[in-house]
């Protein structure tokens, strides 16, 4: 600075010192020929007052210069945020208050029929079983909401639907339309189901409902709790107030009955943060729903995994049956991952007062258990959440994502006093045993195709005291998830 302030010195004076020689000549011509005189006739400036004059425009430039560039920085830091990673898409805020994200996932699945097919509705099939497009977000940092539309049959329901609050970690709020946390593996998202479809247990389950629910994490994340008050949805059925229904069965959404479901969840997972590695990632808990009803249908059917999406059922209750007063559930259950292998087993005992067409009433207690093992053959972690391979599937890079492979046993046992009064022992079955073996090829985080085969043993279920008709049947699925 002290520099430029000589140097503008030098050029005054030698503007000044040309200005003499002119002022001489002007005195010569005359005496109006030139006025150096301020306005005002203050008299001219000095050589000091000119240069402060543009040192004060300098700085007033700098200034400027500088303001600017704090306006451009603000706008940088309050711009919102649009991204994509493995979990969608999204618009977050700058200050991360507000997020909207866009996520969904799409399958394709085949079903094919192995030996002789005389039951009706039982054929080989290409069809598609879930397109879901998610839409969630947060809104003023602690709200949150989720909608989750399906696309099906021509049909558009509406699967989830809800809001929440989650300012405290130990006390969290959901309300609307969600999965009551019961069945262990009904809570799993179909788009990280081990197999095509979920095993035996869900048929004794409720699948969505309407309610309110407040759950939290607790002594260090070793305890999760969910406890929640529902509609009271029937087993495996995505929509309130109807007895019967399915996971692509229409329903409806409209309470019909004043009584409620009260359902409570505990899952420890005891040994995390601790030195035991290989027992971090045990999670052992109960589940369990109470409610009454009235008037409603029960679960109008039960069916194996790969029976899904045709009419073939291995048990059904007679027309005319309804519940008439208490139902609830118990299911123990527990998870367990270690490293590329994992675990999942769960028992659900279903009990419910029925009446039958004729007026005789009758607790009915079915069960139902399974156990679903896996290991990933490439080496990478399993996870209730799905296989993460360490190389996204690029064969020039030489990358092929992951494998795993899987095996599951269940099973279904239905309460002897059903029959006869509240089913035909001549169509439905007393037991139902299935097994699974199957291949998951994990091209990218939940982008997955699966090969399974299902075997399918039944008791009882057929005229002239025979077993219904054993099945087996190929699966396969393609799944996009983003």
């Amino acid at each position: 600075m002290r520099r430029l302030r000589w140097l503008v010195i030098g050029g005054l004076l030698m503007v000044w010192s040309g200005g003499i020689g002119e002022l001489v000549a002007a005195e010569q011509e005359g005496p109006d020929t030139l006025d150096l005189e301020t306005p005002g006739g203050a008299g001219p400036k000095s050589i000091e007052e000119r240069v402060d004059e543009l040192e004060q425009k300098q700085r007033i430039s700098d200034r400027l210069r500088e303001l600017g560039q704090q306006r451009e920085e603000q706008r940088a830091k309050e711009a919102p945020v649009v991204g994509a990673d493995q979990d969608g898409f999204f618009l977050r805020s700058a200050s991360g208050k507000f997020e909207l994200r866009f996520r969904g996932y799409g399958q394709v699945q085949g079903r094919f029929f192995l030996g002789d097919k005389d039951q009706a509705g039982v054929e080989n099939s290409l069809s598609i079983r879930r397109v879901r497009p998610i839409f969630e977000g947060r809104l003023y940092r602690y709200v949150t909401f989720k909608v989750m539309p399906d696309f099906q049959q021509g049909r558009v329901l509406l699967f989830d639907g809800y809001l929440g609050f989650d300012y405290w970690s130990a006390a969290q709020l959901r309300a609307g339309k969600f999965k009551p946390p019961v069945g262990l593996e009904m809570w799993q998202s179909a788009a990280d189901l081990l197999f095509v479809e979920r095993g035996l247990t869900a048929n004794l389950v409720p699948n969505r409902d309407i309610g309110a629910m407040v759950y939290g994490h607790l002594f260090n994340k070793r305890l999760d709790y969910k406890v929640g008050i529902f509609n009271g949805a029937g087993d495996n059925n995505p929509h309130s107030g109807t007895g019967s229904g399915s996971d692509t069965d229409g329903g409806n959404d409209f309470d019909t009955n004043n009584d409620k479901d009260y359902v409570i969840s505990l899952l420890a997972q005891p040994f995390r943060s601790t030195q035991m590695e290989w027992l971090e990632g045990l999670q052992v808990g109960v589940a369990g729903t109470w409610g009454r009803d009235s008037g409603n249908s029960p679960r109008g059917f039960l069916r194996t995994p790969s029976m899904g999406r045709n009419d073939i059922r291995f048990f059904r209750y007679l027309t005319g049956v309804a519940i008439t007063g208490d139902r609830w559930r118990v299911v123990p259950q527990v998870y367990y991952a270690w490293g590329p292998f994992s675990l999942l087993g769960e028992y659900v005992w279903n009990s419910q007062d029925l009446r039958a067409l004729g007026g005789q009433e009758e607790r009915i207690t079915n069960r139902a258990w399974q156990v679903a093992m896996s290991y990933v053959l490439t080496g990478e972690a399993a996870s209730f959440n799905g296989v993460k391979p360490w190389r996204l599937f690029n064969p020039a890079q030489g990358a092929w994502g992951a494998v795993e492979v899987a095996a599951r046993y269940g099973e279904v046992l239905i309460d002897q006093d059903a029959f006869p009064l509240f089913a035909d022992p001549t169509a439905s079955a007393r037991k139902a045993r299935v097994w699974t073996v199957g291949i998951n090829w994990h091209l990218a985080h939940r982008v997955k195709a699966q090969f399974n085969y299902e075997r399918g043993i039944f008791d009882g279920g057929a005229p002239n005291n025979q077993d219904f008709e054993q099945e087996n049947a190929v699966l396969t699925q393609m799944q996009v998830a983003w």
